[in-house]
C-alpha cells in the first residue's frame, strides 16, 4: 500500500469514529429524554409552562380581589346623615306676643338625606316649620346628601309662639332641632347677628339646658 492509499485509510477510519461517536451521543440524549420525566422534569413548552403556573395563579388571584373591591364599592350603602349646623340666629320680637323667627344654614355632609321635622325649646309653648309667610306649617324641611339649605327670612324658617318669656336682643336661645335620620341635634342661637354669639354665652346657656336661664 502506498503512502496516498494509506492516509485515506486512515481518514476513513477518523470518519467512522466520529461517526460512531455521534451516534452514540444521540443515543444517550434520547435516552435521557426518555427517562426525563420520571426524574420529574417535563419537555420544554411544559415545563416552561409549570415554571409560568405560579405567576399566573397569583394573577388570577389578584383579578378577583379586585373584581370583588370594584362589586362592593359600587353595591356599598350611601352613609348615613352627619349634619352640622352654622349661623344660627333669631330676630328680636316685634312684640311681646311674639312670634319669633329663628334662622339657621343646616349642611348635611353624609351620604343620604335627612329631614327637619320639628324643634323645640324652653322659651317656647310651641315651634312650627313655616315657609315665608304662609300661616301653614311644614311637615318637614329636607336636607340633601351632601348638600345644604338655609332657613332665611321670606323662605323656610323656624317659628317661635306661646313665648314663655320674651328674648330680648343678647338673649341666647337653646333650640332642639329633630330630624327623622339624626335625632335631636341642639343648638344655640344669639337674639341678634349670628356674629354675636360667644363661647362664654354658649357656657353660660347650658348651664340652664332645657329650662329658661334666670333673669
Amino acid at each position: 500500500m502506498d503512502a496516498v492509499d494509506a492516509e485515506d485509510a486512515v481518514d476513513a477510519d477518523t470518519a467512522d469514529a466520529e461517526e460512531r461517536e455521534l451516534v452514540a451521543l444521540e443515543q444517550e440524549a434520547a435516552a435521557l429524554d426518555a427517562r426525563a420525566p420520571r426524574r420529574g422534569w417535563l419537555p420544554g413548552p411544559r415545563q416552561l409552562l409549570l415554571l409560568q403556573a405560579p405567576v399566573l395563579v397569583l394573577l388570577a388571584v389578584v383579578l378577583l380581589l379586585w373584581g370583588s373591591s370594584a362589586r362592593e364599592a359600587a353595591t356599598a350603602a350611601p352613609t348615613p346623615p352627619k349634619i352640622g349646623m352654622t349661623d344660627a340666629h333669631l330676630d328680636p320680637p316685634a312684640g311681646p306676643a311674639g312670634p319669633v323667627y329663628a334662622y339657621i344654614s343646616i349642611r348635611n355632609n353624609g351620604g343620604t338625606a335627612d329631614r327637619l321635622v320639628g324643634a323645640s325649646s324652653p322659651w317656647a309653648g310651641r315651634i312650627t316649620l313655616v315657609q315665608g309667610s304662609s300661616p301653614a306649617a311644614l311637615p318637614w324641611i329636607t336636607v340633601p346628601a351632601a348638600g345644604s339649605v338655609t332657613l332665611s327670612a321670606g323662605a323656610q324658617k323656624i317659628e317661635l309662639t306661646d313665648l314663655k318669656r320674651v328674648p330680648k336682643l343678647g338673649d341666647t336661645i337653646q333650640l332642639d332641632l329633630n330630624f327623622a335620620s339624626s335625632g335631636t341635634v341642639h343648638v344655640f342661637a344669639p337674639v341678634g347677628p349670628a356674629s354675636s354669639l360667644t363661647v362664654l354665652d354658649v357656657m353660660n346657656a347650658m348651664k340652664h339646658m332645657d329650662r329658661l336661664p334666670p333673669q
